[in-house]
């Protein structure tokens, strides 16, 4: 009959429930609970991981941070934190080097009951979830997690599927534990050797990794140097920030001192200050960046970054320039005056078609005996080589 509908044009009957969604409106009404945070800026409710290269300070830190928690302490040398229990899952560790480490950090304070070790725990696919569900269910007051290391924890590598669906696989799960319980878990895991501009690019795996936590804590640290820069990021920060970090090696403790940028700022004139303080007369800026990268190698500032750095010292009272491109000391005591001693400079120069990194038979390095720049001390602190 050429009126009637088709029968496939029909829906077919259905038996799953539908599923309600919320309008825009309805959503922008609701009263949320505001971001709980175990850590302020740092470390939120859900799974964040905790990624640094090796025996560089990330289980002393997390141990720390456990500490904090279970005693409502100071995190990171700057914030006090919320109390609760800790549970520290030390998988890579055992009871005579936890006990000496934390005998180190408690310093001769009582021990707390709120921190609770646990050295062996199920894997992942093992019973594992299920497992930290089960107790974290006996202790409502948890309010933080710690997996020392996520490689002993997630599900052994088959080989079988792409390393994505196993990095996933391994996250995933944790998910709805922590919103469920309100606790934050932190993974503690491992940066790649190579260096990259993002440093979430650095954490060893996947992408699937960091796809599947909440947020993202990366190390980075020079082995043998007690500052390190701490990057944060994560879907409750609203702006990735970087943290500079110090060490402080007798109390074993990390504490923030400032915005990564800003330190990186004042490290930098501080190199640039030894470098002037070292050498024998006036430099150049081609000549202290020359130095500083003879020094510090890839970790040294550009050229140009040099020159800028130079314009706002002189501003700032810092260094003093005495003209055709000749920096100094400004306390610098010398009984020439700066036409002899820019005379100078250019007569050594040329004499020696350097670019006059030594002069008078002395290295920039070293103040030389008569120079009258000062050999050991900078702003009271130790000159460094």
């Amino acid at each position: 009959m050429a009126g009637e509908i088709p029968h496939e044009w029909f829906r077919p009957e259905r038996n799953e429930p539908i599923l309600e969604t919320v309008t825009a409106t309805d959503l922008m009404g609701e009263e949320l609970p505001e971001i709980s945070w175990v850590v302020p800026k740092i470390l939120t409710e859900g799974v964040t991981i905790l990624a640094g290269k090796p025996k560089l300070g990330k289980s002393w830190m997390v141990l720390g941070l456990s500490l904090a928690v279970a005693t409502g302490g100071v995190a990171l040398g700057t914030d006090a934190v919320e109390r609760g229990e800790v549970l520290y899952l030390a998988l890579e560790d055992n009871r005579r080097r936890l006990r000496k480490r934390l005998g180190l950090l408690l310093a001769g304070r009582g021990a707390s009951e709120g921190l609770h070790f646990r050295f062996d725990w199920p894997r992942a696919d093992d019973g594992g979830v299920s497992a930290l569900d089960s107790w974290l269910a006996e202790q409502p007051d948890c309010r933080l997690v710690v997996i020392d290391t996520l490689a002993r924890f997630k599900p052994r590598d088959a080989g079988r599927r792409a390393q994505y669906d196993e990095d996933r696989d391994a996250v995933d799960p944790l998910g709805p534990v922590a919103a469920e319980h309100g606790v934050g878990i932190v993974l503690v895991h491992h940066l790649r050797e190579t260096e990259s501009d993002d440093p979430l690019d650095m954490i060893t795996g996947s992408v699937g990794l960091t796809a599947g936590t909440d947020g993202a804590l990366v190390l980075k640290r020079q082995r043998g140097r007690p500052d390190a820069f701490l990057h944060v990021d994560g879907r409750d920060i609203e702006q990735p920030t970087e943290l500079a970090l110090k060490f402080d090696q007798t109390a074993a403790t990390w504490a923030i001192i400032g915005e990564a940028d800003e330190y990186r700022m004042s490290e930098r004139r501080r190199q640039i200050l030894t470098v002037l303080a070292d050498a024998d007369g006036p430099l150049g800026p081609r000549e202290i960046w020359e130095i500083l990268a003879d020094r510090l190698g890839a970790n040294a500032p550009s050229e140009g970054a040099v020159r800028e750095m130079l314009s706002q010292m002189v501003k700032a009272g810092q260094v003093k320039n005495l003209g055709r491109g000749a920096y100094v000391l400004p306390d610098r005591q010398n009984g020439s005056d700066n036409a002899d001693i820019l005379t100078k400079r250019e007569t050594n120069v040329s004499l020696s078609g350097t670019s006059g990194h030594s002069r008078n038979g002395h290295n920039a390095r070293g103040g030389g005996r008569g120079s009258g720049y000062p050999e050991g001390r900078l702003d009271g602190e130790e000159a460094k080589a």
